[in-house]
């Protein structure tokens, strides 16, 4: 059996005892894009030949929507196997009891995930969500404009940043290109910049409620910052551009670099693509271990599932590598699972893979790790620093304030 021969024999009891009950599988998805939603479709054509015996029904539900209410039918009338995010998302529904952990399925994978991926789908000691892909965030950049402004290589340091900048500047080049019409591309910077001041653990206990936004930790993230801000490092139309118009910057060669997820490098113009090379975050302070920020899609099973079994066979085949090369040859994002091969000439995602594996944790991104609430006070916070870093302390106020409120 091809479950059996590419994961082991750990799991034999349930698949067993899953292909001989048969029954039903229902799935709730909210991968209703075209893009992962044919991504899905693939991989479950190939679950449905292994299982014909099994029933598959999927219910896709539009991404808004689907976040909205699966807060009503997750603890009512669930489906067997959901889709969600990683991270405090995640969180929230585990610590209700409402998940159904998977530490039985990932015992016959062990070693073919990363510890930083195992830790964003890990609460207290146990595993409970099954990651199908990820994708890296960092600089991607116009060699061309660096070459002539005589910076020599992509910067390493923060100083360097700092000062690539300032010669993008002086050369009539906008630095680092930016669009916060919609306040999220503003969170990935003070995910990055708290992460290398003060660290993983520290940033993921802020985003999870525990910590202070008005803490001299905090303010020494915007500080720095503030820094990059003062030296023109971004557009000053930045509020009215959205980030597919704030990467028009980049490729008609007006900003020198922007710091955006892997899947713009589907947009990168032919006519620029020779010229557009990738670099990660820059480190702050070479004490702090490297983390990244790597959005993870999940899938996990309801604690109320009626057909756990079929559940739990779908989640192991979801953990194979040939089932995530397959998934993610149609996403264009990177597998989980360390042994599915990736195409080594597109060099983003070698560099992603090579970023994420090496990773001493994985951030979700700002308004997944946080309360909803909390997150837009935030990114509305980050957007407005952007144009007004002397606000910072009121900003702060304002987050900690809503913090206090949501997580009393």
């Amino acid at each position: 059996m091809k479950v059996l021969s590419l994961i082991g024999i750990a799991l034999a009891s349930i698949t067993s005892t899953a292909l001989a009950a048969g029954g039903e599988l229902i799935i709730n998805s909210m991968h209703s894009d075209p893009t992962s939603k044919k991504a899905f479709e693939t991989i479950l054509g190939d679950f449905k030949k292994e299982n014909a015996n099994i029933k598959v029904t999927v219910n896709t539900i539009d991404h808004e929507s689907y976040k909205i209410q699966i807060r009503t039918w997750l603890p009512n009338n669930p489906p067997d196997v959901a889709t969600w995010f990683a991270g405090n998302r995640a969180k929230f529904f585990i610590e209700k009891k409402l998940i159904e952990p998977l530490d039985d399925v990932f015992s016959a994978s062990k070693g073919q995930f990363s510890e930083s991926a195992m830790a964003a789908i890990s609460f207290n000691g146990k595993k409970y969500l099954m990651p199908t892909n990820y994708y890296h965030w960092g600089f991607y950049y116009r060699k061309d404009l660096f070459q002539k402004v005589g910076i020599a290589a992509p910067p390493k340091t923060w100083d360097e940043l700092i000062a690539a900048a300032q010669k993008l500047r002086a050369g009539g080049i906008i630095p680092i290109a930016i669009g916060t019409k919609q306040a999220w591309p503003s969170a990935a910077w003070f995910d990055f910049i708290n992460m290398r001041v003060n660290g993983y653990p520290f940033h993921m206990n802020l985003l999870s409620g525990k910590g202070n936004y008005t803490s001299p930790e905090v303010k020494k993230t915007m500080a720095t910052w503030a820094e990059l801000v003062k030296v023109g490092g971004f557009p000053e139309i930045a509020p009215a551009m959205t980030w597919q118009e704030a990467s028009a910057l980049l490729w008609q060669g007006k900003a020198g670099m922007y710091l955006m997820g892997n899947f713009i490098s589907s947009e990168i113009p032919s006519s620029v693509k020779a010229q557009v090379e990738f670099f990660p975050f820059p480190i702050i302070d070479p004490k702090i271990p490297t983390a990244q920020v790597a959005p993870t899609d999940v899938y996990f099973i309801p604690a109320k599932a009626k057909n756990k079994a079929n559940a739990k066979l779908f989640m192991t085949f979801l953990a194979r590598a040939d089932v995530q090369q397959k998934y993610n040859e149609v996403t264009g994002l990177l597998p989980v699972n360390n042994k599915a091969k990736i195409d080594m000439t597109n060099t983003f995602l070698k560099s992603g893979q090579q970023i994420l594996e090496q990773a001493s944790g994985l951030s979700q991104f700002f308004d997944r790790d946080a309360e909803p609430e909390v997150a837009k006070v935030g990114m509305d916070g980050f957007v407005e620093f952007m144009r007004y870093p002397e606000r910072t302390d009121a900003i702060l106020s304002r987050i900690e304030n809503t913090r206090k409120r949501v997580h009393r």
